[in-house]
C-alpha cells in the first residue's frame, strides 16, 4: 500500500482526485501542499513513480476521456469515499466538470464552467459587459477561418476553442500559414468545438491569479511571460516573473474585477490572461483553475499566499484565508530546445547553483511543451522585475557556457 503525507482532517471526509501531473521538479511541492489538504487519489496516464509518497491510491485513465475517469473514479468510490476534485491542466477541465456533476462534488458556478469552457464564449460575455478583450472570433471551417482572419487583420493568433493540450496557439503572419494553423488548431480542440481567430496584441503578457479573500474574490498576484522565439510560431513561455509590487496591479485589478461580475464567479481559484496595452489590459483567456504549480510556488515566495493548498481546500468545499507577506520578486527560467538539442551540461546534475542567486534543477526526462523539449528550469529570487529578468540571463549565459566548454 502507498503512504501519504499526514494531512488535515478538518474538512469533509474521502480524497480529493487530481488528475494528471507533471515533472517532479515543477510538481513536488504542489503534490506534497495537496496531501497537507487531504488523502489524494491521483489519476493519470501512467503509474506513478516519484508521487507515491504523497499519495492514498493511484488509477491510470486516458485524461482527455472524460467517461472513462468517471468509470474509473465510480470503480474507486464503491469502498471509499470522495470529496472533491480538480486538475491544473485546461485539457482536463472537461474530465472534472463531469466528475463534479456526476458526484456531486463542489464546483464553480454553472454559468461560470459554461462561460469558460469555450473561448468566445468568454469574449462574447466581456463584449457584452464591456470589458475590453481579444474579440476571439469562432471558426468551425476553414472558410469561416479566412472571414474572420479577414476581420482580425495579420497577424493573428490561431488556437483551439476548447483545448485537449497545451501550447497550441499558433501565430499566423498570413494566409498562407493559416491552413496549417487552423488545421492544427481544430485537432487540438475538443470534436465539435473548432477554432478561435483573435488579433496578435501588442504589450505586457499578464496573467492574473484570483483566490478567496474575507471580502471577496481579488487579485493576489501577477505574473509575466517571455515566449520562446526558439517555439514559433507556438507561444511557449521561456521565462515568467512575479513581482509583489507589480506596477500593473491597479488597472489589472480592475480589469478582473469586472471580467469576473461578467461571468458570474463567486468564490475559488481563477486565472485571467491578458495584455497590457497602450490603451489598458485586454482579456485573453480565462481559467477556473491554477494552470502550473510552479508559478504558485513563485507566487507564494513573495506574496506568502498558498494558492495551491487554497485549491484543494476549495475542491472539497472549504475556504481557506492565508496571511500575506509581500516581499520582493522571484522568477523561473525554462531550460528547452528544439529536437534532441542538449540544453544542460554533463556537469548540471553537480551543480544546483550555478550563480550566487540562481539554482538549477533539472529534469529526470526531457518532457516536451509544443514544438520544444524541457529538461531543466532555473529558479531566482530578487528585489523587484528587473533584477531577476537580470539574474536569469546571467544565469542561462553560465549554463550556456558551461555546456559550450564541457
Amino acid at each position: 500500500m502507498n503512504t501519504h503525507a499526514h494531512h488535515r482532517d478538518d474538512g469533509p471526509a474521502g480524497h480529493l482526485v487530481v488528475l494528471g501531473s507533471g515533472p517532479q521538479a515543477e510538481w513536488e511541492c504542489a503534490m506534497q501542499r495537496l496531501a497537507a489538504v487531504g488523502p489524494l487519489l491521483l489519476i493519470d496516464a501512467a503509474l506513478p513513480t516519484w508521487q507515491r509518497p504523497f499519495l492514498a491510491e493511484a488509477r491510470i485513465a486516458s485524461l482527455v476521456d472524460p467517461s472513462q475517469v468517471l468509470s474509473t473514479v465510480q470503480e474507486f468510490i464503491d469502498t471509499r469515499p470522495v470529496a472533491g476534485a480538480l486538475t491544473f491542466h485546461s485539457a482536463h477541465t472537461r474530465a472534472v466538470d463531469l466528475l463534479r456533476r456526476e458526484l456531486v462534488l463542489p464546483a464553480p458556478p454553472t454559468e461560470m464552467i459554461e462561460a469558460t469552457n469555450l473561448r468566445h464564449h468568454t469574449a462574447q460575455l466581456l463584449t457584452s459587459a464591456g470589458v475590453d478583450n481579444s474579440g476571439a472570433f469562432h471558426a468551425d471551417t476553414y472558410d469561416q477561418a479566412m472571414e474572420a482572419a479577414h476581420q482580425v487583420g495579420f497577424p493573428l493568433i490561431c488556437k483551439p476553442a476548447s483545448p485537449r493540450n497545451r501550447y497550441a496557439a499558433r501565430q499566423v503572419h498570413g494566409l498562407t500559414e493559416l491552413a496549417e494553423a487552423f488545421s492544427a488548431a481544430t485537432a487540438a480542440s475538443w470534436h465539435g468545438a473548432g477554432a478561435v481567430i483573435e488579433p496578435l496584441l501588442d504589450g505586457i503578457e499578464a496573467t492574473a491569479y484570483v483566490a478567496d479573500s474575507p471580502t471577496g474574490p481579488r487579485v493576489v498576484a501577477i505574473s509575466h511571460a517571455t515566449f520562446d522565439p526558439q517555439a514559433e510560431p507556438a507561444m511557449v513561455p521561456v521565462e515568467v516573473v512575479v513581482d509583489a509590487d507589480d506596477v500593473c496591479a491597479p488597472a489589472v485589478e480592475n480589469t478582473v474585477s469586472r471580467s469576473l461580475a461578467a461571468l458570474g464567479h463567486r468564490s475559488g481559484p481563477v486565472q485571467i490572461r491578458m495584455r497590457i496595452t497602450s490603451t489598458g489590459p485586454q482579456v485573453i483567456s480565462v481559467s477556473t483553475h491554477l494552470t502550473d504549480p510552479l508559478i504558485s510556488v513563485l507566487i507564494q515566495q513573495v506574496t506568502g499566499i498558498d494558492l495551491i493548498s487554497q485549491a484543494g481546500h476549495h475542491a472539497r468545499g472549504r475556504v481557506l484565508h492565508g496571511d500575506e507577506n509581500r516581499l520582493g520578486a522571484a522568477a523561473v527560467r525554462f531550460l528547452q530546445g528544439p529536437g534532441s538539442t542538449a540544453v544542460l551540461p554533463p556537469s548540471a546534475l553537480t551543480r544546483p547553483h550555478i550563480t550566487p542567486y540562481a539554482t538549477l534543477r533539472p529534469y529526470s526526462a526531457r518532457r516536451p511543451v509544443g514544438p520544444l523539449q524541457r529538461s531543466g528550469h532555473v529558479l531566482v529570487s530578487g528585489t523587484d522585475y528587473s533584477q531577476c529578468t537580470a539574474r536569469l540571463r546571467s544565469a542561462a549565459a553560465e549554463i550556456r557556457s558551461t555546456r559550450l566548454t564541457a
